[in-house]
This record gives C-alpha cells, structure tokens and sequence, in this order.
C-alpha cells in the first residue's frame, strides 16, 4: 500500500533539533521527504529554491516575524502547520489561523496529531499506528566477558528504586563516532543518527514536548537499549546487557531463585516472569511496578553520558498488557541528570562563562519538578545576571550537585542561555 505522503515534501522551521528529528520521523513514516531549517531566513531561501508541500512552523522564531513567513509559504502554495511553546490559547489560535495556518497546537503536543494535520492540509489521510518494534531483548543477549566487570557491579548492592552508580563510558571498544564535527545549524532532521549530535537526555525531552508514541534505540557498540514511551511518557525500557534483565534484577534483588526461574521459563516459554511471578503469588503487583521502574530508570539512565554511538525512533504504539509504570519523563531527565552526571562531562557541556535566565518556551513547568528545596533557591538565582561559577559559588551543594540540576534545567529548558538569546536569538512575534 502506498504511503499517503509518498511523494510530498514537508519543510521543518524550528531550532529545536531534536524536536525536529522526532517529528520527522513520524512524517517519514508516512513516506514524507523531509528537510529542516533553523531559522526563517533559511526558510525563506529554502521555499525560494523548491516550495515543499507542506511546512511546520516552530513560532516565534529567531530572524524573522511568523507572520512574513507565513505569508510566503501561501504565496507559494505551502500548507503551513504551527507550532508554539510561546503563543498560547484561543487569541493565538486565532491569530494564526487569520494568517493562513492549516492548524495549530501548543506544546506539549502529540506528533501524530501533527502530521495527521499535515496529511489532511494536503489532502491525504494517515493511517492508525502499528504496534512498536523491540529489537532488542529479540536479540542476542551479551555474553559475559562481552560486558566490563564494572558494569555487573554497578548493580549489586542497590535498592529496588535506586539506579546503578555512573560507571565512567561502560568501558566498551567502541568505534569512533561517525561524525566528529558540529552539525550544520540547517542540517535535515533525521529520525535516526549520531548520539555525538543528540544526547539520550535531549532526545527524552522531544519526546515529552512531541508526546510522542514509539520506540528510542540506542546502540554503542555491541550494547544496545530502548526506551518505548506513550504520548510521551515512558512505558517500557529493555537490554541486551544482561545485568539489566527483569529475570537478573529479581534474581539478584532475592525475589526468586534461578532455579525458579528456570523452571517457570520451560513451563510457559510465552508467558512473562513478572505475569508468572504475581500469578503464582510470589510477588505482588505493587513490587513488580517498583523493580520495572528501577529497571527502566538504570537502562536509560545509564546511556545519559553516551556521546559515540547511535539512536533512532520508530513512531508505533505499544505492546498490549504491558505494566502500568507512572514514571513521568520529568522524573526520569531530571532525577538521571543528578545521579549519572559526572564532574568533567558536566563542566565541559556547561561553559562556566554562560550566563542562565528562565526560558520562555520551557519543556516543563516548575510544578511538574520535584526541586529540593537548594535547588529551589538556586533557580532563583538563575536571573541572567550571574554566570555558571557564580550560581555553583552561592548554591549550597556540591559543584557536581549545582552542575548537574543547571545542566538538567537547561537540557529540559527550563533555563536558557542568556548569551545566545542576546547573541541573535531573541523571539520575534507574529506581528
């Protein structure tokens, strides 16, 4: 069956290069050609040079007013679709719409309901999403002596509700990344590339803003994970490492036996441990959903700090019968950022020079963090006026600690460089 954007062409207008990735990828599952630009001005070339079909907007932007845009993509005969973290509610609504936008939504917003409105501005409709693939726990599992001693150790000892001490790279022979260069501020969107180009934490956070439905793969050399969320939430997370298997972490955490294990495995190969574990009344429903979640927070925590390898989305739903684990994404990003950031990764992503002021488009509000009360007073001071070393000077917790919350509050916009919004990037309206 031929895919219903099979042949069109959708342009992305954001500076958000993540974002962008994940909507692309959801466009392209729809068999969209699609490219991306950061700014309008680039935009404008880009429609100058070969009008797409149709183009989604990430308003306002850097250069140039929504409304100039807007106004050249239906002069050339493009379906505008519009995006916003700024503009809210039903005057925007309207405002935009008065311009000529197809449709419009406010972020967060769901990716599929996005290109559904892409596909109906042109004129197609989109199809119901299949079933997500997990091509991982289908695979191989790593044999021992594939895996550093370290990483096995990092998971003895803990609590069900405690992630893996950071372990510094996991200690694996990797292959160079592809890519050592920046990437081009006017590079395409891909729903697939390097993790030199878009840390795992980012990438959570496009998740959120797109809630998005599918699955995250993340491979560094022979190790490979997933993390499949809904409507942005995550749902599931599973490994080829198998330290981080459920069977291992029931096994190590005392809740059953190997030998059990064994036995319920050859008894009903189909049937999952968990579902077999509380069916046989040897765990109950609650602990099975607190060592899931630890089971998920340790898999993807633990590729925070992966700056080699790849990672790719496949929008899909998710599998039927799967545990109910009330883990929001903001729970997951900032809670891994304090426990997998390292000291010298943190000091060389967040330049003690920069100065951080609250963003105007955050990935989430200040309610839906659980800050501590240090924290709370450290955000404060965030105001623009004072740079990273002085905000780690007056926090009250260790320079890691300070580090790790600003990088966290950054990564999910909460905090904006100051520095670069003066530097070019200040919003400019509709009108």
């Amino acid at each position: 069956m031929r895919p219903p954007l099979s042949g069109k062409r959708l342009l992305l207008v954001a500076e958000d290069r993540e974002l962008a990735a994940v909507i692309a990828g959801a466009a392209a599952r729809l068999g969209a050609e699609v490219s991306g630009v950061k700014s309008g001005r680039a935009a404008l070339a880009a429609v100058a040079a070969r009008a797409p079909d149709a183009a989604v907007l990430d308003l306002p932007l850097p250069d140039v007013r929504g409304s100039e845009l807007l106004e050249a993509l239906l002069r050339a005969g493009v379906a505008p679709i519009v995006v916003s973290g700024v503009h809210r509610g039903a005057r925007a609504f309207e405002e935009v719409r008065r311009l000529g936008a197809h449709d419009f939504f406010e972020k967060p917003f769901e990716v599929e309901a996005v290109v559904a409105a892409v596909a109906r501005a042109i004129g197609a409709e989109a199809p119901p999403l299949a079933e997500a693939p997990d091509e991982v726990t289908g695979g191989r599992p790593l044999e021992r002596d594939e895996i550093p001693d370290a990483v096995a150790a990092s998971f003895a000892g803990q609590d069900a509700d405690v992630a893996p001490a950071p372990v510094a790279g996991l200690a694996l022979p990797l292959p160079a990344a592809r890519s050592g260069h920046a990437p081009s501020l006017d590079a395409p969107p891909r729903p697939a590339g390097e993790l030199g180009e878009a840390s795992v934490p980012r990438l959570c956070v496009a998740l959120h803003v797109g809630q998005a439905t599918g699955a995250l793969t993340l491979e560094r050399g022979p190790v490979r994970k997933l993390l499949l969320v809904e409507r942005g939430v995550p749902v599931y997370a599973a490994s080829n490492v198998a330290a981080e298997r459920f069977s291992t972490i029931c096994v190590r955490r005392g809740e059953v036996t190997p030998e059990a294990v064994e036995t319920m495995s050859r008894a009903a190969p189909d049937e999952r441990l968990g579902d077999a574990l509380v069916a046989r009344g040897l765990m109950t429903a609650e602990r099975r959903v607190a060592l899931v979640q630890a089971q998920v927070r340790a898999i993807v925590w633990s590729t925070f700090e992966w700056r080699e390898g790849r990672y790719a989305f496949q929008p899909g739903r998710p599998p039927e019968g799967r545990v109910d684990l009330r883990l929001p994404m903001a729970d997951l990003v900032l809670e891994g950022m304090r426990r997998a950031s390292t000291l010298p990764c943190l000091r060389a992503e967040l330049p003690a020079h920069a100065h951080l002021a609250p963003s105007p488009d955050p990935a989430f509000e200040l309610y839906a963090l659980k800050l501590r009360r240090e924290e709370a007073k450290l955000l404060a001071l965030a105001d623009g006026t004072k740079g990273v070393s002085d905000l780690v000077r007056l926090s009250e917790v260790p320079e890691r600690d300070a580090l790790a919350f600003l990088q966290a509050c950054r990564v999910m916009r909460v905090l904006d460089e100051v520095e670069r919004l003066l530097a070019g990037t200040r919003r400019i309206g509709f009108m």
